[in-house]
This record gives C-alpha cells, sequence and structure tokens, in this order.
C-alpha cells in the first residue's frame, strides 16, 4: 500500500506581502528546546530558595552588568550550597537548537525578511551558544540582551532591537514563549506570537507563517 505522502510545510510568505519586514525570535523554547523548565531545573541543582533568588536577581547579568558567575558565588555563599559556582554553571550549558526552526530563520531571510535572534542571555552562555550551539550568522542580527543593556520585558530592549533592524514597532513581528515578554512587545505595537516553549519547529512555521499572512497590507 502506497503510503499518503505528507502535506508540504506552509511557504514563508515573501517580503513586500504584508507591513512585516523584520522577524524577531527568541531562542529558548522558541529556536532551541530546552527541556526541563528553567524553574524545575534550577531547583533541582540549588533548592528552591536558589531558584528564588536566582530569578529575582538575574536583571544584572541579563543586562551584562554582571557575570553570571559573579551571582552564582554570591548565591552560592548566602544560601550556604554545597554546590560551586562552577558547578552551578552547567545548568545553563543545556538546549537543544532545533533544526525545523532554524530552517523557518533560513526561508525567512531567503523571503527578504531581516531576521532578529530576540534573547535574553547573559555573557556567559551567549558565549556557549555561540561556540557550542553554532547561532553565529544563524540571524541577521543578534540582539543578545546581555550586549544590548536591556532586556525583556523592558521596553527598552525592544526599543533598541527595533532600531537595529531599521523598523517601526508594525513592521516587526516578534516571536516568544514568555507570556510578560509578549504583553511588552505587543503594548508596543509590534504584532507577536506567543509560541507553546519547546512546541517544535513544526507549529512555530504555521504560526509565523499565519502571523506574516494575517497582517494587514499597509
Amino acid at each position: 500500500m502506497t503510503p499518503t505522502p505528507r502535506p508540504a510545510p506552509p511557504a514563508i510568505p515573501a517580503l513586500g506581502t504584508g507591513p512585516v519586514r523584520a522577524v524577531l525570535l527568541d531562542a529558548d523554547g522558541v529556536l532551541q528546546l530546552i527541556g526541563t523548565p528553567w524553574d524545575q531545573a534550577l531547583t533541582a541543582g540549588g533548592g528552591a530558595e536558589f531558584c528564588r533568588r536566582l530569578l529575582a536577581e538575574e536583571g544584572a547579568a541579563l543586562e551584562g552588568r554582571e557575570s553570571l558567575r559573579t551571582l552564582l558565588e554570591r548565591l552560592s555563599g548566602e544560601l550556604g550550597l554545597t554546590a560551586s559556582a562552577e558547578q552551578l554553571l552547567e545548568l545553563w550549558w543545556r538546549a537543544t537548537p532545533d533544526p525545523v526552526a532554524w530552517q523557518i530563520v533560513r526561508d525567512l531571510k531567503q523571503a527578504g525578511y531581516t531576521t532578529v535572534l530576540a534573547t535574553n542571555q547573559q555573557h556567559e552562555r551567549r558565549a556557549w551558544m555561540r561556540s557550542a550551539l553554532g547561532y553565529d550568522g544563524l540571524c541577521d542580527i543578534d540582539a543578545y540582551s546581555c550586549t544590548l543593556g536591556a532586556a525583556k520585558p523592558s521596553p527598552s530592549y525592544f526599543r533598541a532591537v527595533l532600531e537595529l533592524a531599521g523598523v517601526t514597532p508594525q513592521e516587526a513581528l516578534f516571536v516568544d514563549d514568555n507570556a510578560a515578554n509578549i504583553s511588552a512587545a505587543g503594548a508596543l505595537g509590534i504584532r507577536t506570537v506567543h509560541h507553546p516553549a519547546d512546541a517544535g519547529g513544526a507549529l512555530l512555521r504555521q504560526e509565523v507563517v499565519a502571523a506574516l499572512q494575517d497582517a494587514p497590507r499597509p
């Protein structure tokens, strides 16, 4: 019996079919799969209080004003953890690039869109993503929070990214798995897609294509 052929993935609409000129894509949960959610991984690695403190105090590291290592050393000492900063850093060395999602980025570039890696990362994890995962060159613009000096969901982050991409809010589409980030971008007039974390590239393509097709012409 001849197997039924799988339908072809939806094509990316060409640039100019709508107002969107730049597509901003988050990394963790969107372009790369993280498996265990961050809060669960942090709790397993250092305990509930470590997780709470880390998430509450990581802003400076995400904005590049403090190293992640320094933050971990401080928390490890203050909380009396047996795990060292080096051991805790291992929690950040996890993510698996989604090849289907990465192909969407390439297809968006081929269709004429400016692609932006719009991600909150500390300097240490940025270096790991570049060296171990090979992110350099995937997107047209790399907008790591630690290099911009601002992190999502701050409006300053999105304004900086829009300036880098040379687009207005109405000319941008932002994809993220975090509701607070989506809300902040939407408040600025940026079109958004709230992608379920780790849902995969097949769904991501459908969401992006639908958002680009539904965007009204200027």
